[in-house]
């Protein structure tokens, strides 16, 4: 925050020193300021006697008097500008034209409804007041401030300078803070917009029946796959349409559609019965905080089921809240063999592969993605909180202590997930890792995970169990208010995949015992094999050679 403060102290200094350079600017500003106190004093003084309340004639009063300071060095000020205007030899003429523009408004009366004044706002104490949850750049020199706009008069700061620069022409102000900036702000619309140097962006604000979408147009074909050029006019396109050509998420095809339809029909009419029996055993796992850690795993993954186990016990981390839903016989002997509480259903999971994903997104891969979602789908119905994690990974410290602290800066979000690290389009604004995340318990999350269920035909269109639950990430924070919180790749309490290939410097440092991190996810890997061998180089394999690919009995 010091260093912020500092580097707003510098820009404001440079501002100045640009002012002492142009006489008619500082002419403008100073005679806006006298406008304004004058406008104030007179306003002041005749309401505070028209009501006659005497708490109100005080507070008038005070105001007044402040109003007569800031006048009297308003004239001062003027009278030093005329006189290096004369030592300029700067005219009367540019005085009145000076005079002029320092009472236009900064906006046209045809935006007057849109747009009254505006300020700027430091950009890192914008978003750590107003945390949208989403993984928040780093700012950059060309991206370290906000832009407000404001509809009205009286939504604008109280303080005068603001107030009087923000509306009028010239240089737009800078507020001290986020809070000052937004202090008369009765409703606040933030827009994320793309800050890509290369790209020829235009943003349009147009006063309308509000929607909370933007529609976005670029100069493409109908044709996919044909690439951005001036040559064609502005369509409107989707969201996830790209400068290529292509399209980053297709809608499902019909027969998507139908072959999920024919899952969902007997996984629906058998669901009560399977209600009943988990919340028996989930019951025993949650305990006192109403918190499960929900796992699940086929028998192709589990040896990195395995080593997780392994490398809990060798930190003494207690899996006691740890509830496995296996998706075949074998792994659910492999697991109630070294003490991990398990549920298994036949009818539910039996057609599940038990092969691994040979590579990401082949067809066993988007089968098991369906058994994510039945396992937070049924916990969800339960109202338990829960942990969601993926068997790829490695505790430090147990993950369940800084989404219990109440104390914690981002406690009252309803949804957290690791950031997946990968910031492309079709994963925007949230890049959400869905091979960790922790639940809370409500309306909100509970409808949330219902509605993916009914996805799953998006799930097999797109071969990813991420894009779909991105996309009603975004429309049922939208819509219902889900509040949801990105665990940012660049912190250091939830590394994976990310920090593994693109974090040298922070690799480097954690094996310095530099960090002291929750966990370590094993992401952004094409196979089972691929993780092992990443996993190894790092040290975290602790599983016995001829443990792996095993049955119980064998």
């Amino acid at each position: 925050m010091l260093q912020r403060n500092m580097q707003l102290g510098e820009h404001n200094k440079k501002r100045k020193s640009k002012r002492l350079v142009s006489i008619p600017f500082l002419i403008s500003s100073a005679l806006a300021g006298a406008f304004g106190f004058y406008l104030g004093n007179n306003i002041g003084l005749h309401t505070g006697l028209h009501h006659g309340h005497q708490q109100c004639l005080s507070e008038k009063t005070s105001e007044i008097e402040n109003l007569k300071v800031e006048g009297n060095r308003l004239r001062r000020e003027i009278a030093s500008i005329r006189k290096m205007a004369e030592e300029k030899g700067i005219s009367d003429n540019v005085i009145d034209t000076a005079r002029k523009r320092a009472n236009t408004p900064r906006f046209p009366k045809g935006l007057s409804k849109i747009a009254s004044g505006s300020v700027l706002v430091d950009r890192d104490d914008f978003a750590s007041i107003f945390d949208m949850g989403v993984p928040l750049d780093k700012s950059l020199e060309e991206n370290s401030q906000v832009l407000l706009l404001y509809n009205r008069q009286n939504a604008m700061p109280k303080n005068q300078t603001l107030l009087n620069e923000g509306k009028l022409t010239g240089e737009i102000p800078i507020a001290k803070s986020a809070l000052e900036a937004t202090e008369n702000c009765d409703f606040l619309n933030v827009v994320l917009t793309n800050v890509n140097a290369k790209r020829a962006q235009c943003i349009a604000i147009m006063g309308q029946y509000e929607s909370f979408h933007i529609q976005k147009f670029m100069r493409l074909t109908e044709v996919v796959k044909e690439p951005l050029s001036r040559s064609n006019p502005l369509r409107l396109v989707s969201r996830g349409a790209q400068d290529n050509g292509r399209l980053s998420t297709k809608p499902p095809l019909k027969s998507h559609t139908l072959d999920y339809w024919r899952l969902l029909v007997p996984y629906l009419a058998k669901l009560p019965q399977v209600l009943e029996r988990l919340d028996l055993v989930a019951k025993e796992v949650a305990g006192s905080l109403n918190t499960i850690i929900v796992m699940v795993c086929n028998h192709g993954q589990s040896e990195l089921l395995l080593n997780f186990v392994c490398s809990a016990k060798a930190r003494n981390l207690s899996l006691k809240q740890v509830l496995l839903f296996a998706t075949d016989i074998e792994t659910k002997e492999l697991a109630e063999s070294i003490g991990i509480t398990v549920f298994f259903d036949d009818e539910t999971f039996g057609s599940m592969p038990k092969a691994p994903a040979y590579v990401y997104a082949d067809p066993n891969f988007t089968k098991m993605m369906m058994a994510k979602v039945y396992c937070v789908q049924l916990l969800a119905m339960l109202d338990y909180d829960f942990l969601f994690q993926d068997v790829d990974l490695i505790w430090f410290r147990n993950p369940l202590e800084i989404f219990h602290n109440t104390s914690h800066p981002w406690h009252n979000f309803d949804v957290y997930f690791q950031d997946d690290g990968n910031h492309a389009l079709f994963y925007s604004p949230y890049s959400a890792n869905t091979g960790f995340y922790y639940v809370r318990q409500n309306d909100r999350t509970r409808y949330f995970f219902n509605s993916l269920l009914l996805a799953g035909d998006l799930i097999a269109g797109t071969h990813s169990h991420q894009i779909a639950l991105i996309a009603l990430l975004n429309e049922h924070a939208s819509l219902y208010g889900l509040k949801t919180k990105i665990l940012s790749r660049d912190g250091d309490d939830f590394p994976g995949g990310y920090h593994y290939h693109n974090r040298k410097a922070w690799m480097r440092g954690f094996f310095k015992n530099e960090y002291d991190p929750y966990i370590f996810h094993m992401s952004w890997t094409s196979s089972k094999i691929n993780k092992r061998k990443f996993v190894e180089q790092v040290g975290f394999w602790y599983l016995n050679e001829r443990c792996i690919d095993k049955t119980l009995n064998e």
